[in-house]
């Protein structure tokens, strides 16, 4: 199994801080953004940043690194529960 590309969280200070109204009109885009560039995308509210967008792959591999696993990423069984 080769090893994942090297996590880039810098974020695109031109195109990837959004403001919470354009995140929500138009989550599907950001979301597909997130995923092809591989790249966090800040949501900010009142010009203040209060929540990120990532990939899943991105976000696993995050969680595996706080879990001290950087080379174990989990099961891909745990994204099947997914909360509404």
């Amino acid at each position: 199994m080769s090893n994942p590309p090297p996590l880039a969280l810098d974020v695109d200070l031109q195109d990837g801080v959004v403001p919470i109204s354009r995140a929500a009109s138009s989550l599907a885009a950001l979301i597909k953004r997130a995923k092809e560039r591989q790249r966090p995308i800040i949501v900010t509210q009142k010009g203040y940043p209060t929540g990120v967008l990532l990939s899943v792959d991105v976000f696993m591999r995050l969680r595996a690194l706080a879990q001290g696993s950087a080379d174990t990423l989990p099961p891909e069984e745990e994204l099947t529960e997914v909360v509404p």
